[in-house]
């Protein structure tokens, strides 16, 4: 037995003197099989981070980029300005609701309302009730059809839109909240707007946006509320949001690389996941040059209220 182990050990030493210098001569190994169960724990470590980062290339990026169960920086600030006290006990909606990060927050803030979820893009809403299915959750979620032009079957008192309307679906989805409102009910915007009468064309083509729609339109604030009232809403107050917008922005981005180091240690065991990285990348340069804009004062944000007519003739 003690001879056994002797052999052992030279055996081991042989097969290591080769990391320090010229190895030592060895026998030749006798062909091992390996056993299912490590066989099975390979599988599983090398499939983990596909898993992580499965679905669409750029929303996962996008996810990856904003923070969990979100397309678009969080402004913590007007979240924490929004008149939630108004919402007790009514149905919200939210418009632009993506991966359900908003709906925790109005949760929170407003724990007797009565919520639902909706996103007018087919391939965030196919990703979302995918991943719905997969986690079993109980939330409402519908998709916006915007070639057909149905109210949800339940109306809602209050609407938040969460992403800019304008300039990422165009003035089609703001007919459909006025549907999906109850009468005397308000929408809220969070809109970003030119902010310069003479800025060139090919600066609102620079890049601004990594993902917006076909209908998508870079306006001034005054063509907005013009658009809006020809759809048939009531304005509100409005009020400029830009300074919030900018830190949570900057914080954003300021996390950028934190937030893209688990994706690089992922594409060490999955190559195939360098998709991600390239809309990550697409996705934080097109915030950049949001963010220069917002610095130089060519793009503001506000917050748009506006309410719904109680005599309306789309009740």
């Amino acid at each position: 037995m003690v001879a056994g182990m002797k052999n052992a050990v030279k055996k081991s030493n042989s097969l290591f003197s080769g990391l320090w210098g010229k190895a030592a001569p060895a026998p030749k190994p006798k062909r091992r099989v390996k056993s299912q169960r490590s066989v099975d724990v390979i599988v599983e470590e090398k499939m983990l981070p596909q898993e992580d980062f499965s679905g669409p290339p750029d929303l996962v990026a996008a996810h990856l980029l904003w923070g969990p169960n979100r397309l678009w920086p969080q402004d913590v600030v007007s979240e924490n300005s929004l008149p939630w006290q108004a919402g007790e006990g009514t149905r919200i909606g939210i418009l632009g609701a993506s991966l359900g990060g908003w709906a925790d927050v109005v949760a929170n803030k407003v724990p007797t309302a009565e919520i639902t979820e909706f996103d007018w893009r087919p391939d965030v809403s196919r990703w979302r009730l995918e991943r719905d299915r997969a986690l079993q959750t109980d939330k409402t979620f519908h998709e916006v059809n915007m070639g057909v032009m149905l109210p949800p079957p339940i109306r809602c008192g209050c609407m938040l839109g969460v992403e800019p309307i304008f300039t990422q679906a165009g003035a089609d989805l703001l007919r459909w909240a006025r549907l999906a409102l109850e009468p005397g009910g308000t929408l809220i915007l969070e809109e970003l707007a030119t902010d310069s009468p003479t800025l060139p064309l090919r600066e609102i083509k620079n890049g601004w946006m990594a993902r917006s729609g076909a209908g998508a339109q870079w306006l001034r604030l005054d063509e907005q509320e013009a658009i809006l009232r020809r759809n048939g809403f009531v304005l509100g107050p409005i009020r400029e949001r830009t300074g919030a917008h900018l830190r949570a922005l900057r914080k954003a981005l300021d996390e950028a690389e934190q937030r893209l180091e688990p994706l690089q240690k992922a594409m060490k065991q999955a190559p195939e996941l360098k998709s991600v990285a390239d809309h990550f990348n697409c996705e934080q340069k097109a915030a950049k040059n949001r963010l220069k804009a917002l610095e130089r004062g060519a793009l503001a944000v506000y917050r748009i209220e506006v309410i719904k007519p109680r005599a309306d003739e789309l009740i």
